[in-house]
């Protein structure tokens, strides 16, 4: 079969020491921040400690979850997604959900083909796709492995075995296998909270 190209950005899938991955913390994002932020993209921290969208082979802090705010209007806003250049009320903080744990293991869609031979290399984020408006998810996917990709480690390649579930081509039920648009299990190396070098698990 082929894996439907459909990427949905990084979901938390488990954690390396076992138990709950899913577990996030708070971080603010700057005043009517300009770029807009989806559940599942990658994100990083600027100078000042606050939330911004992640980029290729940068260090992160994790993967966005959600936010939180006061809307100028008074009402309290809960969201998947930050639109860029909201204006909350002032004297409020905006709060970004992070999945901030180093040792979190995240399922991404490839823009290339995995197999299993890629278990163990790099890749970075894939930032080619716009996320999803109407349902605040990102559309963020890893790309291939090769080059100087240091932001993720391949831990897995999603096959058959694993009875991960998916559309076909013809709408069908199936299931995913390595190969173009593999569904692969990748944790963050470069992460701010962690000093982890690109050689370790």
């Amino acid at each position: 079969m082929a894996n439907p190209d459909t990427p949905f950005g990084f979901k938390p899938w488990k954690h390396v020491s076992g138990g709950t991955p899913g577990r996030t913390n708070e971080y603010p994002i700057g005043t009517a921040y300009g770029t807009s932020i989806f559940k599942g993209d990658v994100v990083a921290l600027d100078g000042s400690g606050n939330v911004i969208i992640g980029t290729a082979g940068a260090q992160a802090v994790g993967v966005f979850a959600g936010v939180k705010y006061v809307a100028s209007d008074g009402s309290v806003v809960y969201k998947n997604s930050w639109t860029a250049s909201t204006a909350e009320k002032s004297g409020t903080i905006i709060k970004a959900l992070v999945y901030d744990d180093p040792n979190t293991v995240f399922l991404a869609q490839s823009n290339g083909s995995m197999t299993a031979a890629d278990v163990g290399q790099f890749c970075d984020i894939d930032t080619s796709a716009s996320g999803d408006v109407s349902s605040g998810w990102s559309r963020q996917q890893t790309s291939a492995t090769g080059g100087s990709e240091t932001q993720f480690k391949i831990l897995d390649v999603i096959s058959a075995r694993h009875q991960m579930p998916c559309r076909n081509a013809a709408g069908n039920q199936d299931f995913y296998t390595t190969g173009t648009n593999a569904l692969v299990a990748v944790k963050l190396v470069q992460h701010t909270n962690a000093s982890i070098a690109t050689t370790e698990v």
